[in-house]
């Protein structure tokens, strides 16, 4: 069972008010990063104006949010941000999201708003974190390394264990793990059959049933191959409309849910933009460059910021939940662009763990 910790109090005070331990609703403790309110316009131009929706929960704007600072173990059905533990992998969309809500008020899965926000900061900062990349080290620093756990230490790292630049803002007090190691499940997103709905603020509270359509789609290049689950369907294309399937028979809404074909983009930062996505509003556009979904706002306008690094994974048929980040197999695919459109909500992988969120 995990209990308060006074040395942990202690590491606390020194991070200058950047990270404060918050307690749920049965006292255990969570290491949390606060994230001050910042504008869209203090970010980038072309992504709007007023507070990053992050910060606004159901038209309320709010002073911070907290996100986790560690990779998340699940402890008594809680799930807690600590660090030096193992972060518990093998849960669904679904058992993610009871972990964080479960620990009572304002508490949550962290959500892709709040993903981007973080990322974005990153970004406009000129700082992308590595992290456990390539088996305990990151690939393109392999003299980082963190402490393997022991349940799987030929791979996975002890949450935090890693160096400061494997933190959000290259510190050791800013958010762990954010680039590999495991997978992070998000909330407030999800494509239904290619198709993006997306709360249209940090309303983690809404029902799904709620969460509104965008008419933005992920296309792909090509249509299905051989439905062997390989990455035959070519690549992903932001769009108004869906050319091609990346697997058969085309479905109705909500149709095949099988695993099979995908379409899959190395780099997101080169997504394509289509000449579909040009036909959406304004609002809608910069909504997707908010989310860091949209790598430019049109099919002729240039990146938001210069090789974000991260790969693009897209199933546009059937219902699919957001990963973000990579794991410590992906290398270069790993990153804050990093964006897993490709699971069902009931799948259990060993690299896809969770981290909480808190506003109040």
């Amino acid at each position: 069972m995990l209990n308060k910790d006074s040395l942990l109090t202690a590491v606390l005070a020194a991070s200058g008010g950047k990270q404060v331990i918050k307690y749920d609703d049965k006292g255990k403790p969570s290491v949390m990063v606060r994230i001050p309110r910042f504008n869209l316009e203090s970010i980038h131009a072309d992504l709007g104006t007023g507070p990053h929706p992050a910060f606004v929960v159901n038209g309320v704007v709010k002073d911070e949010i907290y996100i986790g600072a560690y990779q998340a173990v699940v402890d008594e059905g809680r799930a807690c941000s600590l660090p030096g533990v193992s972060p518990t992998v093998s849960l669904t969309f679904d058992q993610a999201k009871a972990a964080c809500v479960s620990k009572g008020p304002g508490w949550h899965l962290m959500t892709a708003w709040e993903w981007a926000a973080v990322a974005l900061w990153c970004l406009k900062n000129g700082y992308q974190p590595r992290g456990n990349t390539n088996y305990l080290k990151a690939y393109d620093a392999p003299w980082e390394t963190g402490t393997p756990a022991p349940d799987n230490p030929t791979a996975k790292i002890l949450a935090g264990t890693g160096p400061a630049s494997w933190r959000h803002d290259n510190t050791p007090f800013g958010i762990a793990d954010l680039v590999g190691n495991v997978w992070e499940w998000n909330d407030g997103l999800k494509t239904v059959d290619g198709q993006i709905l997306v709360p249209n603020d940090n309303n983690y509270t809404l029902a799904e049933s709620a969460w509104p359509a965008t008419g933005v789609f992920i296309d792909a290049s090509a249509g299905p191959g051989d439905r062997n689950g390989a990455a035959n369907s070519g690549t992903p294309i932001l769009s108004n409309a869906i050319s091609h399937y990346s697997e058969t028979p085309t479905p109705p809404a909500g149709g095949d849910t099988g695993d099979f074909d995908y379409a899959y983009r190395s780099d997101w930062s080169n997504t394509v933009v289509g000449a579909g996505f040009d036909g959406l509003t304004d609002a809608v556009k910069k909504r997707m460059g908010q989310l860091l979904i949209a790598p430019k706002l049109s099919s002729s306008g240039s990146k938001l910021f210069a090789d974000t690094k991260g790969g693009l994974w897209s199933r546009n048929y059937g219902t699919r939940l957001p990963r973000r980040g990579g794991s410590w197999d992906n290398a270069s695919d790993a990153g804050l662009g990093a964006l897993s459109l490709y699971d069902l909500r009931a799948i259990m992988y060993y690299h896809v763990g969770l981290r909480p969120a808190f506003i109040l």
